[in-house]
């Protein structure tokens, strides 16, 4: 069944890494809320220049989906890199991901869930310019994946693999029929995600 969302943005996410969820998520009926840390803003201004109008304060909840855009990772110090080096994002997922929420990553978003020490020998994928950043990091990178589930956490590559990955995150928590609907609406053709196993876990060095 549909599960309780968040997306989380900050000054310089990339608009379509949050966009295209949201109305993927909410159309499959995901309760879903844009947050920030504080909360307090009237709008939170994209990578692009979008103003978007906020819902409220990121809260921790334990049974729900936290989503993490990217952006911004390969323009200088604004966007991912400017959470990065502030650290209250990836310490907010970081927080969430304890309590028991699913964390999902889109694009450069996965820099902020390593940032967050959630990724260390953990397969994950984002986007191509941050590749090096999940190897730093400790993660097994999985640079040919679209998306890759690894149960509690999930990432995903370049900005439209948003699509994938909520196209996937409806057939996992509701039908593969919702998602397929959803599918057709906004005439996407979906790339199958990476299921991480555990037996992929113990697979030998090649």
């Amino acid at each position: 069944m549909p599960i309780s969302t968040q997306i989380l943005l900050f000054d310089g996410f990339d608009e379509l890494d949050a966009v295209a969820p949201f109305e993927i998520l909410v159309g499959a009926g995901f309760p879903v809320r844009l947050v920030t840390l504080e909360g307090t803003e009237p709008h939170v201004t994209g990578n692009h220049g979008l103003r978007t109008g906020i819902d409220g304060a990121f809260a921790v909840d334990a049974g729900g989906l936290l989503v993490v855009p990217g952006g911004g990772w390969a323009g200088g110090r604004q966007g991912v890199r400017r959470a990065v080096d502030a650290g209250s994002l990836p310490s907010a997922v970081a927080e969430a991901h304890a309590a028991g929420a699913i964390i999902a990553s889109i694009c450069t978003g996965g820099v902020i869930v390593a940032a967050a020490g959630l990724l260390a020998g953990r397969p994950a994928v984002t986007h191509r310019a941050a590749l090096d950043y999940l190897a730093l990091a400790g993660a097994d990178v999985r640079a040919d994946e679209r998306v890759v589930d690894d149960g509690d956490i999930v990432t995903a590559g370049g900005v439209t693999s948003g699509i994938d990955l909520s196209l996937h995150l409806v057939e996992r928590f509701v039908s593969a029929e919702r998602a397929e609907t959803q599918r057709v609406r906004i005439e996407h053709e979906h790339r199958t995600p990476a299921l991480v196993t555990q037996q992929d876990k113990e697979r030998p060095e090649a």
